[in-house]
């Protein structure tokens, strides 16, 4: 039994490469039933991310994905736009035979989900955005890419170690009410062992910024109008966030098409870590209501 009280089934993980066109991307396979779910995770994350939804979706699959310049993936130096992640999701979706299934993203990754839907409105049955996909980065970082790079520039983290990794997860609250070695194990999946006990980060800062660049510049309404599958928003809040954050859902909401819903969570960003039981409660629900 998790946390919450609620009992989770055990999957079998297949972790492994896939050739997506010229790119070799290593996904995370948790065995199940179809229509699958793909996990996209977001900046200068990893496809952990999703493991611990996956154990509360089981029996459905979720496949989810390295994506380039992440995890165990290839590291190009560029091809970091939307287009082109898209581009990878698909691959790997025809190399694993998958058929039509369900985007869902996280933070970056909800709109790398969305537009992968815009494009490709056969392919994928439906859309879930956790805590991403809507927004104005622009009101958030400043009116310019001048002003936004800096403030979107991440910190130099060469060199951190494990037992740091452990530091922020305990400050962060990261694991919730959960297992912090379990939460470490995810979050180390984002750098690699460069010395012994010196980490970095897997994404090269070069490209992380090629992504928030693409990120910043996104048309966000524009984007959720050309939509036309059900899109759930998962969205976290707090006391202090709640209002803003409703209104902002209601927003997306209104240039969604009909079968679209909003579920609110008490927690932080990363949803999928912290609160996987309420997330796949709401995925769950949602598909029920889609018929998926």
């Amino acid at each position: 039994m998790d946390n919450a009280g609620v009992a989770t089934t055990p999957q079998r993980v297949r972790e492994h490469p896939v050739q997506a066109g010229d790119l070799r991307l290593s996904v995370r396979d948790h065995e199940g039933t179809e229509p699958a779910v793909v996990g996209l995770h977001g900046l200068a994350s990893n496809a952990r991310w999703w493991d611990l939804v996956a154990s509360h979706l089981a029996p459905r699959r979720l496949v989810s994905i390295d994506q380039r310049g992440h995890g165990l993936s290839d590291k190009p130096d560029a091809g970091y736009d939307f287009d082109s992640v898209t581009a990878d999701a698909r691959s790997v979706i025809r190399a694993l035979a998958l058929g039509p299934v369900v985007a869902a993203g996280h933070s970056w990754g909800a709109s790398v989900a969305l537009w992968w839907a815009a494009a490709d409105p056969e392919g994928v049955r439906a859309v879930v955005c956790v805590d991403g996909g809507i927004g104005d980065l622009r009101g958030f970082f400043g009116a310019s890419w001048d002003v936004a790079e800096k403030a979107m520039r991440p910190p130099r983290l060469d060199g951190i170690t494990a037992s740091r990794l452990h530091g922020w997860v305990d400050a962060s609250g990261l694991a919730g009410d959960g297992d912090v070695a379990e939460a470490v194990r995810i979050l180390s999946g984002n750098f690699e062992e460069v010395a012994p006990g010196q980490l970095q980060p897997r994404l090269h800062v070069d490209r992380h910024m090629q992504i928030a660049r693409e990120l910043y510049h996104l048309d966000t309404p524009s984007l959720l109008a050309r939509v036309t599958q059900p899109v759930l928003l998962v969205v976290a809040v707090n006391d202090q966030t709640r209002a803003v954050r409703q209104s902002a859902a209601d927003e997306a909401l209104s240039l969604l098409p009909r079968g679209s819903e909003a579920v609110l969570v008490d927690g932080i960003h990363d949803l999928p870590v912290q609160r996987p039981a309420e997330v796949a409660a709401a995925m769950t629900a949602f598909f029920a209501r889609a018929g998926l």
